[in-house]
């Protein structure tokens, strides 16, 4: 079956009707159809749920979910963690992207006062609370030395005066408080990152 198609032109031009050649007939029918088919309704995109906004409650479900692991220095997964590698991934699980080391989480975020301390605030320690001291040892040496601006330590600030961190002394993530005579001589500031 052949389909003809002319060009309906006005008498007075002089020309008879043209029909088209059989390719030119295929095109316009492969064209009609495919003009056809776009005329539907277009499928809408799949838009990608929003990440929920961090949130005191996301940091808690992932602090949870690193708890009893294991410290390692240059630590940064379930297999084990040193302290700012905690701090680092949990607040990852929780939305939010922290520098990896403490000195650099620490030139961030929201000052804060020891007096403001909210959940998820970040606590810094200078040299004192260093490894190679004891908590004794490191309570002592506090006052012999000119004080360090540059935090050796950070851990997560979850009330009551106390955070929880990754201790090389301890073996892994624990809770301590700030009340002990070490933290306190050795908490240099704490930073708040999550929104307020």
């Amino acid at each position: 079956m052949m389909v003809s198609i002319s060009y309906a032109r006005k008498k007075t031009s002089g020309r008879e009707p043209r029909s088209l050649d059989p390719w030119q007939t295929f095109f316009v029918f492969l064209l009609t159809i495919l003009l056809a088919g776009c005329a539907g309704e277009r499928p809408k995109p799949k838009v990608a749920p929003e990440e929920a906004a961090p949130s005191p409650q996301r940091l808690r479900e992932a602090i949870g979910y690193y708890s009893g692991t294991a410290y390692k220095y240059g630590g940064d997964s379930k297999d084990g963690l040193d302290c700012s590698g905690f701090v680092m991934k949990a607040y990852e699980m929780a939305g939010m992207h922290l520098p990896r080391t403490s000195e650099q989480q620490f030139q961030g975020g929201k000052r804060v006062s020891r007096n403001n301390l909210k959940y998820g605030d970040l606590v810094f320690f200078n040299r004192y609370c260093q490894s190679k001291y004891s908590y004794a040892t490191a309570s002592i040496l506090a006052g012999l030395f000119a004080w360090d601006e540059q935090p050796c330590h950070v851990g997560i600030y979850i009330g009551n005066d106390r955070f929880i961190h990754a201790s090389a002394t301890r073996g892994g993530i624990m809770v301590s408080t700030l009340n002990q005579d070490a933290w306190k001589r050795s908490l240099i500031g704490a930073r708040r990152y999550l929104p307020e």
